[in-house]
């Protein structure tokens, strides 16, 4: 009775454990996945009052940032990128945020994160983005996918452009996915050692 308590407080650990870190940044992609970093092409920098616009519609329940490719041209210890998701329908601003040069991840995806936005599934949105402290030299530039997705409309400078910003929309939830992959290693570790006990008992 005691061995089989511990195997289902065991078990119940473990599918705890399984459930908690399923619960990941979840990335929606706004471009085509399948595109080769080589294909991507740079916007140059953004100066003061230049701004990139990027329409989207939201797939998912909620928004809790964006993760975002970006190129730090120039020194950057003077400048700061801001983001902003609007209502393209109010122009209100919901959600918003900031971060310096400095901590940009040279020409790689960089996590942005703001307060949680709920019941955003199947709503459209813009993406704003904008640099201060900018100027031809130095400044924050970032990265189009070739590909024009539908529904997606990109603004560069004020500008139509062709394609689609790299950036993928960050959603903090439960993931089954992963939730299952990681059972299925679990158990597959436990099968492994449990055949290696017999081996060696």
């Amino acid at each position: 009775m005691k061995k089989k308590l511990t195997v289902i407080l065991l078990i119940a650990g473990v599918l705890v454990m399984a459930y908690l870190y399923a619960h990941i940044d979840k990335n929606t992609y706004l471009y085509d996945r399948n595109t080769d970093s080589a294909d991507l092409t740079g916007t140059g920098i953004l100066e003061e009052k230049e701004e990139l616009l990027q329409s989207f519609t939201c797939t998912e329940d909620s928004i809790d940032g964006i993760n975002l490719k970006a190129a730090v041209i120039g020194s950057p210890e003077n400048v700061e990128m801001e983001y902003a998701l609007i209502d393209p329908e109010t122009g209100d601003v919901l959600r918003q945020g900031k971060v310096q040069g400095l901590e940009i991840e040279n020409n790689k995806f960089n996590k942005l994160k703001f307060p949680v936005l709920k019941g955003t599934k199947g709503k459209n949105y813009i993406l704003r983005l904008t640099g201060s402290g900018t100027d031809a030299e130095a400044g924050i530039g970032f990265y189009l996918s070739p590909e024009e997705q539908q529904d997606k409309e990109l603004r560069v400078r004020g500008n139509e452009t062709q394609g689609t910003l790299a950036v993928r929309i960050l959603t903090h939830r439960f993931d089954l996915e992963t939730f299952i992959v990681l059972l299925g290693i679990l158990a597959f570790i436990a099968g492994f050692m449990k055949v290696l006990y017999k081996l060696f008992k």
